[in-house]
């Protein structure tokens, strides 16, 4: 899907006139020039500084405190929707601080090329039985906001994006449900040193033409390791698309840095080896981490809630086609929830729009006992780590589909089964692949499938037809793993072409 032509970057104007009126030398409310450009240049400048930090000591203690339930109570009030009666079909909401969103955000508002501050005031909220100050100073600023648009239904208003906390950003698709999210920038994930979170520190929202079905977002983002300016321009649909640019400016040089990071929940999967006491059958937002480095170079990686302590994956890849953490079935049986919904939440594609060069996609996977937390982040780092001074520009784009991603005709990993070891019964797994554009001939001759393990040995390799799928199912045992950390590879090779995704899987006996 190509960008919409109104959304292409504007011509540069002095970077100055907006550096001024971000910094106060501006009357607020004052319309500026504007183009992207100008946001690029104030990254880098903000980079060659020290870094300083927000703080939110200007925030009143009772919203720092306020509880989940308590944050849910305050809603903007519709009645002040952004562009509410300029006729464009798209709107935007603003979020309160609180919680644990208790930085501030600057919004701005272009129009025309031009723009101007859009000020805070607590009458653009409904505080419901929030035990909260309703005297809030203008400069007490926003947490982030969401895009609205009439997206399942051309009389009703619905959410599409959300910007809120960090650098996290979500968007839906027609007919789907928030359930995964993204990080513009991880910094140093699950390194013993811990980890750094850049944030949006402010936006600019666009107000697109009439009748646009795309709207253009910008950001400005800032850590104490980097400084950097994005620019977002969100196509709603099914998929939605966002086309996303960024220019990153470093500081000083992290271990590791994180495109895209993409934060989903695994709880428990049709291969469960453990008991966990849930009627769910399934719980998660996404099953499996999809990698696509060539024309037939699928990797399907279905994820584990480890036991005992986390888990990093690295994929190296030598020219990233995509990555993304997919959620594969699709029915209300396999979750049996009505409240969470699961088989709406979207799988999110990330496909780089220019090339990354090499690097690898790594998954962490953080034990978990509960569905309340995140426990699952997926992200693409560059083999060469940035240095103080680099800029680092890429372009990608993210699709939130409830299907998977169009690729070559290659069988899919359907589900993943697993008869855990049991005295001198090895650990069994069964592994099911659907077509994708498979014909009957090719499904009639005999499977091969190539294994591969890290520990142990592969015994009693069986593969045939499912009939009942269209595809194939295959099922080996493990012998000889012991209690080691043990990564299987497979996949369906009937000639000199691959037949299938390759599986990869990540088995512990603990586990």
């Amino acid at each position: 899907m190509k960008t919409l032509d109104w959304a292409r970057p504007m011509t540069l104007t002095a970077v100055f006139f907006l550096m001024g009126h971000t910094q106060g030398a501006q009357n607020p409310g004052e319309p500026v020039p504007f183009a992207f450009t100008t946001i690029r240049e104030m990254a880098r400048t903000l980079a060659a500084k020290d870094f300083r930090p927000a703080g939110n000591s200007d925030l009143p203690d009772a919203f720092k405190k306020l509880s989940y339930d308590d944050y849910q109570k305050i809603h903007f009030r519709p009645e002040h929707n952004l562009w509410k009666n300029d006729k464009v079909r798209f709107t935007a909401q603003f979020f309160q601080r609180g919680y644990l969103y208790q930085d501030p955000v600057k919004i701005h508002i272009i129009d025309h090329g031009q723009t101007s501050d859009y000020p805070f005031s607590p009458v653009l909220f409904d505080y419901d039985t929030a035990r909260v100050p309703r005297d809030l100073p203008g400069s007490t600023q926003f947490a982030g906001f969401r895009l609205l648009y009439p997206l399942n239904n051309p009389d009703k208003l619905d959410e599409v994006a959300e910007f809120l906390g960090g650098s996290y950003f979500r968007v839906l698709g027609a007919g789907q449900r928030y359930g995964a999210s993204m990080r513009g920038l991880a910094i140093d994930t699950a390194e013993p040193s811990g980890e750094e979170f850049p944030r949006f520190t402010e936006f600019w929202l666009e107000k697109p033409p009439q009748l646009a079905g795309g709207i253009r977002i910008y950001a400005l983002m800032d850590s104490p390791s980097v400084a950097g300016a994005y620019r977002f321009v969100i196509e709603p649909g099914a998929p939605t698309v966002a086309h996303v640019e960024t220019s990153l400016f470093f500081r000083k040089s992290p271990k590791k840095i994180g495109i895209v990071a993409l934060s989903s929940l695994f709880l428990t999967g049709e291969n469960r080896t453990r008991y966990i006491p849930d009627y769910r059958p399934q719980v998660h937002d996404s099953d499996g981490l999809l990698i696509a480095s060539g024309d037939s170079n699928w990797v399907w990686r279905a994820l584990v809630n480890p036991v005992k302590e986390h888990r990093i994956s690295r994929f190296p890849v030598a020219e990233l086609k995509g990555f993304g953490l997919m959620q594969r079935d699709r029915t209300f049986a396999d979750y049996d929830d009505l409240g969470s919904r699961f088989e709406r939440r979207p799988s999110y594609w990330i496909e780089p729009e220019e090339k990354w060069g090499p690097g690898s996609v790594e998954l962490v996977e953080i034990p978990t006992p509960t569905d309340w937390n995140d426990n699952i982040v997926a992200y693409w780092t560059p083999k060469d780590t940035p240095t103080p001074g680099q800029e680092v520009h890429l372009t990608y784009r993210v699709s939130a589909l409830l299907l998977g991603p169009e690729q070559v005709p290659l069988l899919r990993v359907q589900s993943t089964r697993i008869r855990p070891e049991a005295g001198d019964s090895p650990a069994r797994f069964v592994i099911d692949f659907a077509g994708n554009q498979m014909q009957q001939a090719d499904l009639a001759a005999p499977g091969v499938a190539k294994v591969q393990t890290s520990q142990g040995q592969v015994k009693n390799l069986v593969v045939q037809t499912n009939d009942a799928t269209g595809g194939w199912q295959v099922f080996f045992d493990l012998a000889g793993a012991g209690d080691n950390r043990t990564e299987l590879r497979l996949r369906l090779e009937p000639g000199q072409q691959p037949l299938s995704e390759t599986w990869v899987y990540d088995y512990q006996k603990s586990n």
